[in-house]
């Protein structure tokens, strides 16, 4: 039980050092980032959407964070499926 605390505490700082070293939130003021937004998330498996609220800055980074991902795993795909040129004598 200690040991899944310890883990848990080490996850939430390092968390927290991820968004305070963010260069996302810059163009924000404080206020505004601070300003409470909920969405609707929907959930693999569930038919009904989660609601989920953050404060406007980290729903920047979760965004950001979102189109990097997906960047990056089109970015796999494609050169995985991307066609092989066939060589001048074949």
């Amino acid at each position: 039980m200690k040991l899944a605390w310890i883990a848990l505490m080490g996850g939430m700082v390092v968390s927290v050092a991820a968004c305070a070293s963010s260069s996302a939130s810059e163009g924000m003021t404080l206020a505004e980032g601070a300003k409470q937004e909920c969405r609707s998330i929907k959930e693999f498996g569930s038919m009904l959407p989660k609601r989920v609220c953050n404060n406007k800055a980290t729903w920047v980074e979760i965004d950001e964070r979102n189109k990097e991902q997906a960047k990056e795993f089109k970015d796999k795909v494609d050169g995985r499926y991307t066609p092989v040129p066939r060589e001048q004598g074949m």
